[in-house]
Protein backbone atom coordinates (compact mmCIF):
# COMPACT_ATOMS: atom_id res chain seq x y z
CA UNK A 1 0.00 0.00 0.00
CA UNK A 2 1.31 3.42 -0.98
CA UNK A 3 2.64 5.47 1.94
CA UNK A 4 2.78 9.25 2.03
CA UNK A 5 4.99 11.74 3.81
CA UNK A 6 3.57 15.10 4.79
CA UNK A 7 5.92 18.07 5.16
CA UNK A 8 4.92 21.45 6.64
CA UNK A 9 3.85 23.91 3.95
CA UNK A 10 5.48 27.32 3.68
CA UNK A 11 2.96 28.82 1.26
CA UNK A 12 -0.75 29.62 1.25
CA UNK A 13 -2.95 27.04 -0.50
CA UNK A 14 -6.15 29.09 -0.44
CA UNK A 15 -5.96 30.01 -4.10
CA UNK A 16 -7.49 29.12 -7.47
CA UNK A 17 -4.51 27.11 -8.69
CA UNK A 18 -4.64 24.74 -5.71
CA UNK A 19 -8.43 24.40 -5.89
CA UNK A 20 -8.28 23.68 -9.59
CA UNK A 21 -5.70 20.92 -9.20
CA UNK A 22 -7.72 19.39 -6.38
CA UNK A 23 -10.72 19.21 -8.70
CA UNK A 24 -8.66 17.72 -11.52
CA UNK A 25 -7.21 15.07 -9.22
CA UNK A 26 -10.59 14.00 -7.86
CA UNK A 27 -12.19 13.78 -11.29
CA UNK A 28 -9.34 12.30 -13.33
CA UNK A 29 -8.29 9.74 -10.72
CA UNK A 30 -11.69 8.10 -11.17
CA UNK A 31 -10.95 7.69 -14.89
CA UNK A 32 -7.58 6.02 -14.33
CA UNK A 33 -4.06 6.08 -15.71
CA UNK A 34 -4.75 7.05 -19.33
CA UNK A 35 -6.88 10.05 -18.37
CA UNK A 36 -4.23 11.29 -15.94
CA UNK A 37 -1.53 11.07 -18.59
CA UNK A 38 -3.68 12.68 -21.29
CA UNK A 39 -5.27 15.51 -19.29
CA UNK A 40 -2.79 16.20 -16.48
CA UNK A 41 0.71 15.32 -17.71
CA UNK A 42 0.24 15.70 -21.51
CA UNK A 43 3.15 13.37 -22.27
CA UNK A 44 3.58 9.60 -22.00
CA UNK A 45 6.18 7.96 -19.74
CA UNK A 46 8.02 6.58 -22.79
CA UNK A 47 8.21 10.07 -24.29
CA UNK A 48 9.38 11.54 -20.96
CA UNK A 49 12.34 9.19 -21.14
CA UNK A 50 12.97 10.10 -24.77
CA UNK A 51 12.75 13.79 -23.91
CA UNK A 52 15.44 13.60 -21.23
CA UNK A 53 17.70 11.60 -23.53
CA UNK A 54 17.61 14.46 -26.05
CA UNK A 55 19.15 16.77 -23.41
CA UNK A 56 22.94 16.47 -23.18
CA UNK A 57 24.05 15.45 -19.65
CA UNK A 58 20.48 14.90 -18.40
CA UNK A 59 19.44 11.24 -18.39
CA UNK A 60 22.83 10.08 -17.11
CA UNK A 61 22.55 12.55 -14.21
CA UNK A 62 19.66 10.58 -12.71
CA UNK A 63 21.40 8.27 -10.27
CA UNK A 64 21.41 7.73 -6.52
CA UNK A 65 18.86 9.70 -4.50
CA UNK A 66 16.74 12.44 -6.04
CA UNK A 67 13.85 14.82 -5.54
CA UNK A 68 11.12 15.83 -7.99
CA UNK A 69 9.96 19.40 -7.36
CA UNK A 70 6.27 19.99 -8.05
CA UNK A 71 5.88 16.40 -9.17
CA UNK A 72 2.16 16.40 -9.95
CA UNK A 73 0.78 12.91 -10.45
CA UNK A 74 4.26 11.36 -10.24
CA UNK A 75 4.83 10.43 -13.89
CA UNK A 76 8.30 11.99 -14.03
CA UNK A 77 9.36 10.52 -10.69
CA UNK A 78 8.17 7.03 -11.61
CA UNK A 79 9.75 7.16 -15.05
CA UNK A 80 13.12 8.17 -13.60
CA UNK A 81 12.78 5.45 -10.95
CA UNK A 82 12.79 2.82 -13.73
CA UNK A 83 16.55 3.42 -13.95
CA UNK A 84 18.41 0.70 -12.09
CA UNK A 85 20.95 3.11 -10.59
CA UNK A 86 18.25 5.39 -9.10
CA UNK A 87 17.86 4.36 -5.46
CA UNK A 88 14.92 6.55 -4.49
CA UNK A 89 13.20 9.78 -5.47
CA UNK A 90 11.08 12.07 -3.32
CA UNK A 91 8.01 13.00 -5.36
CA UNK A 92 7.08 16.36 -3.80
CA UNK A 93 3.68 17.80 -4.70
CA UNK A 94 1.71 20.57 -2.99
CA UNK A 95 -1.84 19.35 -3.72
CA UNK A 96 -2.89 16.62 -1.31
CA UNK A 97 -5.46 14.96 -3.57
CA UNK A 98 -2.95 14.79 -6.42
CA UNK A 99 -0.54 12.89 -4.16
CA UNK A 100 -3.04 10.59 -2.47
CA UNK A 101 -5.42 9.86 -5.34
CA UNK A 102 -3.24 10.08 -8.45
CA UNK A 103 0.33 9.15 -7.61
CA UNK A 104 -0.53 5.57 -6.56
CA UNK A 105 -2.24 4.97 -9.93
CA UNK A 106 0.75 6.27 -11.89
CA UNK A 107 3.41 4.53 -9.80
CA UNK A 108 1.60 1.18 -9.95
CA UNK A 109 1.32 1.36 -13.73
CA UNK A 110 4.87 2.50 -14.54
CA UNK A 111 6.95 0.57 -12.00
CA UNK A 112 7.33 -3.11 -11.27
CA UNK A 113 6.23 -4.14 -7.75
CA UNK A 114 9.83 -4.45 -6.54
CA UNK A 115 10.61 -0.86 -7.59
CA UNK A 116 7.50 0.99 -6.42
CA UNK A 117 8.98 1.83 -3.05
CA UNK A 118 11.72 3.80 -4.84
CA UNK A 119 9.21 6.65 -5.24
CA UNK A 120 8.46 8.38 -1.92
CA UNK A 121 5.26 10.40 -2.30
CA UNK A 122 5.36 13.67 -0.36
CA UNK A 123 2.71 16.29 0.31
CA UNK A 124 4.86 19.39 0.49
CA UNK A 125 6.08 22.48 -1.32
CA UNK A 126 9.34 22.99 -3.16
CA UNK A 127 10.35 25.98 -1.04
CA UNK A 128 10.44 23.93 2.15
CA UNK A 129 12.11 20.58 1.49
CA UNK A 130 12.55 18.58 4.66
CA UNK A 131 15.83 17.14 3.46
CA UNK A 132 19.30 17.67 4.89
CA UNK A 133 21.82 19.99 3.28
CA UNK A 134 24.01 18.31 0.68
CA UNK A 135 22.05 15.06 0.83
CA UNK A 136 20.62 14.53 -2.67
CA UNK A 137 22.34 13.48 -5.91
CA UNK A 138 19.87 15.04 -8.33
CA UNK A 139 16.75 17.20 -8.58
CA UNK A 140 14.23 17.38 -11.39
CA UNK A 141 11.22 19.52 -12.25
CA UNK A 142 8.76 19.20 -15.12
CA UNK A 143 6.88 22.39 -16.09
CA UNK A 144 6.53 23.34 -12.43
CA UNK A 145 9.15 25.99 -11.76
CA UNK A 146 7.13 28.74 -13.46
CA UNK A 147 4.49 28.26 -10.76
CA UNK A 148 6.94 29.33 -8.05
CA UNK A 149 6.03 32.56 -6.28
CA UNK A 150 9.75 33.30 -5.88
CA UNK A 151 11.90 31.36 -8.37
CA UNK A 152 15.21 32.41 -6.81
CA UNK A 153 14.05 31.07 -3.44
CA UNK A 154 12.95 27.80 -5.05
CA UNK A 155 16.22 27.38 -6.94
CA UNK A 156 18.18 28.10 -3.76
CA UNK A 157 16.23 25.43 -1.89
CA UNK A 158 17.07 22.90 -4.60
CA UNK A 159 20.71 24.02 -4.41
CA UNK A 160 20.75 23.57 -0.64
CA UNK A 161 19.74 19.89 -0.65
CA UNK A 162 22.00 18.87 -3.54
CA UNK A 163 25.46 17.51 -2.96
CA UNK A 164 28.37 19.42 -4.50
CA UNK A 165 28.37 18.55 -8.18
CA UNK A 166 24.74 17.40 -7.98
CA UNK A 167 22.54 18.17 -10.97
CA UNK A 168 19.18 19.90 -11.27
CA UNK A 169 17.40 19.10 -14.53
CA UNK A 170 14.25 21.01 -15.34
CA UNK A 171 11.98 21.63 -18.30
CA UNK A 172 9.58 24.54 -18.57
CA UNK A 173 7.97 27.03 -20.93
CA UNK A 174 9.71 30.15 -22.19
CA UNK A 175 9.43 33.35 -24.20
CA UNK A 176 11.92 35.19 -26.37
CA UNK A 177 13.89 38.03 -24.82
CA UNK A 178 12.27 40.53 -27.18
CA UNK A 179 8.74 39.92 -25.85
CA UNK A 180 7.72 43.24 -24.24
CA UNK A 181 6.40 43.59 -20.71
CA UNK A 182 3.05 44.68 -22.13
CA UNK A 183 2.66 41.34 -23.90
CA UNK A 184 3.56 39.44 -20.74
CA UNK A 185 0.86 41.37 -18.89
CA UNK A 186 -1.66 40.70 -21.64
CA UNK A 187 -1.03 36.94 -21.43
CA UNK A 188 -1.40 36.90 -17.66
CA UNK A 189 -4.67 38.82 -17.80
CA UNK A 190 -6.35 36.47 -20.29
CA UNK A 191 -9.64 35.17 -18.92
CA UNK A 192 -10.15 31.45 -19.41
CA UNK A 193 -12.81 30.35 -21.87
CA UNK A 194 -15.91 28.36 -21.01
CA UNK A 195 -14.35 25.39 -22.81
CA UNK A 196 -11.32 25.54 -20.50
CA UNK A 197 -13.52 25.81 -17.42
CA UNK A 198 -15.58 22.81 -18.50
CA UNK A 199 -12.54 20.69 -19.38
CA UNK A 200 -10.97 21.48 -16.00
CA UNK A 201 -14.17 20.92 -14.02
CA UNK A 202 -14.42 24.54 -12.93
CA UNK A 203 -17.80 26.21 -12.31
CA UNK A 204 -19.30 27.70 -15.45
CA UNK A 205 -19.32 31.46 -15.80
CA UNK A 206 -16.53 32.32 -13.35
CA UNK A 207 -14.06 35.04 -14.28
CA UNK A 208 -10.67 33.36 -13.88
CA UNK A 209 -7.47 34.82 -15.30
CA UNK A 210 -4.26 32.96 -16.03
CA UNK A 211 -2.53 35.07 -13.35
CA UNK A 212 -5.12 34.01 -10.75
CA UNK A 213 -4.49 30.40 -11.78
CA UNK A 214 -0.84 30.59 -10.78
CA UNK A 215 0.73 31.20 -14.18
CA UNK A 216 3.91 33.20 -14.77
CA UNK A 217 5.57 34.00 -18.09
CA UNK A 218 9.37 34.13 -18.18
CA UNK A 219 11.77 35.09 -20.93
CA UNK A 220 15.20 33.53 -21.43
CA UNK A 221 17.01 36.31 -19.59
CA UNK A 222 14.71 35.91 -16.58
CA UNK A 223 15.30 32.16 -16.30
CA UNK A 224 19.05 32.77 -16.54
CA UNK A 225 18.88 35.54 -13.93
CA UNK A 226 17.07 33.26 -11.45
CA UNK A 227 19.65 30.53 -11.99
CA UNK A 228 22.62 32.87 -11.55
CA UNK A 229 21.23 34.38 -8.34
CA UNK A 230 20.69 30.93 -6.85
CA UNK A 231 24.34 29.93 -7.36
CA UNK A 232 23.91 27.19 -9.97
CA UNK A 233 26.18 26.69 -12.96
CA UNK A 234 24.46 26.10 -16.30
CA UNK A 235 25.78 22.92 -17.92
CA UNK A 236 23.17 22.64 -20.68
CA UNK A 237 20.52 25.04 -22.00
CA UNK A 238 18.51 23.76 -24.94
CA UNK A 239 15.11 24.13 -26.60
CA UNK A 240 13.03 21.04 -27.35
CA UNK A 241 9.95 21.34 -29.56
CA UNK A 242 7.39 19.09 -31.13
CA UNK A 243 8.10 19.11 -34.84
CA UNK A 244 5.30 21.05 -36.54
CA UNK A 245 5.16 23.97 -39.00
CA UNK A 246 4.56 26.62 -36.34
CA UNK A 247 7.46 25.48 -34.18
CA UNK A 248 9.73 25.34 -37.21
CA UNK A 249 8.78 28.92 -38.04
CA UNK A 250 9.25 30.36 -34.53
CA UNK A 251 12.93 31.00 -33.81
CA UNK A 252 14.54 31.76 -30.47
CA UNK A 253 16.53 34.96 -29.94
CA UNK A 254 18.92 33.52 -27.35
CA UNK A 255 21.20 31.62 -29.75
CA UNK A 256 20.13 28.28 -28.30
CA UNK A 257 20.19 24.94 -30.06
CA UNK A 258 16.70 23.73 -31.01
CA UNK A 259 15.82 20.03 -31.10
CA UNK A 260 12.66 18.88 -32.90
CA UNK A 261 11.00 15.68 -31.75
CA UNK A 262 8.22 13.50 -33.15
CA UNK A 263 6.08 13.44 -30.00
CA UNK A 264 4.02 15.93 -28.01
CA UNK A 265 6.29 17.79 -25.60
CA UNK A 266 3.39 19.30 -23.68
CA UNK A 267 3.18 22.82 -22.32
CA UNK A 268 2.26 25.89 -24.32
CA UNK A 269 2.69 25.28 -28.04
CA UNK A 270 4.48 21.98 -27.43
CA UNK A 271 7.77 23.81 -26.98
CA UNK A 272 10.03 23.95 -23.97
CA UNK A 273 13.36 25.03 -22.58
CA UNK A 274 15.44 22.47 -20.71
CA UNK A 275 18.32 23.13 -18.35
CA UNK A 276 20.94 20.97 -16.69
CA UNK A 277 22.30 22.88 -13.71
CA UNK A 278 25.16 21.89 -11.43
CA UNK A 279 25.81 22.81 -7.83
CA UNK A 280 29.20 24.50 -7.54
Amino acid sequence: MQKFLSWPLSIDIDNQEYKGNELLAKKLSKKGFNALIKDYVYISPDDVKRYFKFIPDAWESFKGNGVDLGSGVGCISATIATKENVKQIYSVELVESVVKLCQPIIIKKILNPKDRNKVISVIGDFDNLKLKDNSINFAVSWFSMHHSLDPVKTFKEANRVLKKGGRFIFADKFHNNNVPDSEIERMLNIVYSEDFLKKNFRPAGINLTRRENGEHEYRFFEWEKFIKKSGFKIITEIIIKTDDPENRMIKNDNELCEVFVDFAVGGFGNRSIAFVLEKR
